[in-house]
């Protein structure tokens, strides 16, 4: 693996992880139970369910719409950082649920809540990424690694959650609640603003934060040549 592309690769894997990781995963299982409680009718529940879908597909298309103007950093960290702060509600208002009989209403809310924030954050900005950090020769690679580590952390929290949600009951949103606050930290502090630069510049900056100057100087130099054999051929 070339040196220059470890803090790019890294990223790339923890942010597919933590795009199965989140928690989103657990709002789908939760929201029957939530809408139940709330007095939702049992044969409207599907309904509602598809409409949680429509949401978070809304959602994702509004952040392809939004990412050019306000950048990718605030909308996957503000993504991040919402889907925290909802975890913690839910998880309150879960286990509060037979204490008043607006409680439930609150977890609905949540809910709707939860999936809008993944649709604008890590929904929509995650692919974005896993292009922009590389180059054109490094990126076949960047995405095979970055697809295969998604599908496994699905693979993943599919054979524990079960368990997880039979261990935790409600708690185990706390989980995910430490997940999300993880990824958001590591964004704010690791990943650079890539909006209307180019694929060299975003490189170049970060092997300016991570790498030697002469490593940032050999690699703009290393891609400059492949681009110039890329574009005779």
């Amino acid at each position: 693996m070339d040196p220059n592309l470890r803090w790019q690769l890294l990223t790339i894997m923890l942010l597919n992880c933590a795009q199965q990781l989140n928690g989103i995963n657990a709002i789908y299982f939760y929201a029957n139970y939530v809408f139940t409680r709330a007095g939702i009718p049992v044969e409207k529940i599907p309904y509602i369910t598809i409409g949680t879908g429509a949401c978070e597909c809304l959602t994702a298309l509004t952040c392809g719409l939004l990412v050019e103007s306000l950048g990718r950093r605030i909308l996957i960290i503000g993504g991040y950082s919402l889907m925290t702060v909802w975890c913690a509600l839910l998880t309150v208002t879960l286990t509060f649920q037979d204490a008043n009989p607006w409680v439930p209403y609150l977890s609905m809310s949540c809910v709707f809540a939860f999936i809008l924030s993944f649709g604008l954050g890590p929904g929509g900005v995650t692919n974005i990424l896993n292009t922009e950090l590389f180059t054109q020769p490094a990126r076949p690679a960047a995405y095979m690694i970055g697809g295969s580590v998604n599908w496994l952390s699905f693979f993943f929290i599919g054979m524990i959650f079960p368990f997880i949600v039979n261990g935790l009951q409600q708690y185990c949103f706390l989980v995910f609640l430490v997940n999300c606050c993880l990824v958001a930290i590591y964004i704010f502090f690791t990943v650079p603003e890539t909006k209307n630069k180019t694929f060299l510049q975003i490189e170049q900056e970060f092997q300016a934060l991570y790498g030697s100057k002469r490593n940032a100087e050999d690699a703009s130099v290393g891609n400059l040549s492949e681009l110039l054999n890329t574009a005779d051929m």
